[in-house]
């Protein structure tokens, strides 16, 4: 939904920088309570971006639309969930973080 219906603006920016840091053992476990890794891999998260990506397409055709209009908004949802991983990435390099490259 925030990649599709919120404005990128400030406080889209703060959220995703929130969901980077859920991501990483700086917050996990503070804002679910579920039990699991403690930290997701940065590489897990790239390469489920691919997988995004790919299974959104038949969502996107499913109402009827044009190919072309199907394929504008696959262009566009991949560049939303392409920015989204730029900006989650900051959490797992923050220099001033001894534990923050997880």
């Amino acid at each position: 939904m925030d990649s599709c219906l919120r404005p990128y603006d400030q406080d889209w920016l703060n959220y995703q920088h929130e969901i980077s840091l859920r991501h990483t053992t700086i917050k996990k476990y503070q804002t679910d309570g579920v039990d699991s890794k403690p930290f997701v891999p940065l590489d897990d998260i790239i390469a489920f971006t691919a997988v995004m990506n790919q299974t959104i397409k038949p969502f996107l055709a499913a109402k009827g639309h044009s190919d072309d209009d199907v394929s504008r908004m696959h262009q566009a949802w991949c560049k939303s969930v392409q920015l989204q991983l730029a900006l989650w990435t900051h959490a797992y390099f923050d220099s001033t973080r001894a534990d923050a490259k997880r």
